[in-house]
Parts: structure tokens; sequence; C-alpha cells
């Protein structure tokens, strides 16, 4: 039964990766389309599992659900030390718009139609297609736009102007739980805090979900709902 077993996973995962790459990049958002249905049928196997009639049975979909993680491990190691293995496994970015000209070949090789494309145009904010120089369908499924440099958003060094540096705000405050850590890092000390937060009309940590200070020791609290 083991045998079995292990043969039917190697030619679910040879047909899995073969639907996969059929499919094309745009049923995936974050992960590579192969782990994504990886891991969609390690999770099928898992839940078929708990709901076993005999607990004697549990070999088969365990050594499934091994033989999967094992395989899509060793996938990973391999694609990580070759490189074309990892552009066949993965693909390869697809360039979709350039030179002011729709790539329809490559639109269909990436299995996505015109209507689609100016859909996720928008999404990103760009409504008119000749302000863009690129447009790259990444391997993860995400689509990447290239505005023309006349067209791209403003940086400061556009401006000529020298920003401050900006500094996180350290967190003093959290579900009522006060952080002393964090007041000895600001180099404050609790009676400082409470005579701000008593001067905001705040008298306990209970009453505040959360409690912000910044470079300046500013201190913005927020109350419980």
């Amino acid at each position: 039964m083991i045998l079995e077993t292990l043969s039917l996973a190697v030619i679910s995962l040879v047909v899995l990766f073969i639907l996969t790459k059929m499919m094309g990049y745009r049923q995936i958002t974050q992960l590579s389309m192969y782990d994504y249905i990886i891991g969609i049928t390690i999770g099928s196997i898992a839940s078929e599992m708990v709901v076993l009639e005999d607990f004697n049975d549990i070999a088969r979909p365990l050594t499934g659900m091994i033989v999967y993680t094992l395989f899509t491990i060793t996938l990973s190691l391999l694609s990580r030390s070759f490189l074309t293995l990892r552009h066949f496994i993965e693909g390869n970015p697809i360039m979709l718009y350039q030179n002011d000209q729709i790539q329809c070949q490559n639109l269909a090789k990436a299995k996505i139609d015109v209507n689609e494309l100016l859909m996720q145009l928008r999404i990103q904010g760009y409504f008119d297609l000749t302000q863009i120089e690129e447009v790259i369908l990444e391997t993860n499924g995400n689509i990447s736009v290239f505005p023309k440099s006349q067209y791209r958003p403003t940086i400061v060094d556009d401006l000529s102007i020298k920003p401050q540096r900006e500094t996180p705000l350290v967190s003093l405050v959290i579900n009522g739980q006060l952080l002393k850590d964090q007041l000895k890092y600001i180099e404050k000390d609790e009676k400082w805090l409470k005579s701000i937060l008593k001067a905001q009309g705040f008298h306990e940590y209970q009453e505040l979900i959360l409690v912000l200070c910044d470079k300046d020791d500013n201190i913005t609290a927020y109350a419980k709902n």
C-alpha cells in the first residue's frame, strides 16, 4: 500500500506541475504558482486525514503529505543551485506592453485578455496607456508598471530639498499594558508618561489600547472603544 501511495503521489505531483504551468501566472499572487497548488493539496490531504474512519489508515495520507513536502523542499533546493531549473520551475517575467505596443502573443501566453490588463493597470492608478513605458507580468503573478519619465511620481530628489530623517514611533502602551523597556529606550520614566496622559484625560493604562511617542517626545494616545 505504501508503494502504491508513493507512486500515486509522484504521478499527481507531475500532473499538478503540468496543470499549474498550463493555468498560467494569473492564478496566484504572492506565492509561486507551484507552491500555491502544493499548499492547497497538502491542506486537502490533511483534512482527509482528520475524517479517517479507521486510524490504521493514517499511513496512506501521511505518506502522501510527506512525499509532497519532501518533493517541494528538494525542488526548492535544486532551483537555488541551478538557474536553468529555477527558470523552468518558476518561469520568466513576461512583457505585456512595451514601446506603445500591446504584446498580444505574450498576453495569450499569460492567459490574460486586454480587459483584464486594463483593469490591473487601473487598480495601480494608470488609466492612460500612453503614459506607460512597460508593463511586465512577474513570475509571482503581480504586474509591474514602469511609467514614462514625464509621468512617474515625483520624488524628493526632484524637488532639490533635504528632508529630515524619519524615525519610527515608539509604542509605550499596548492593550493597557505599559512597555517599560520601551520607556527606558526613550530615556523617560513612568512619572513623565503619566503626567502627559493625565493632561490628555487618561488616568489608567487600562483605558488605552495604544500609546505612541515620536522623536520629539510627543505622545499620541488611543482610547479603547
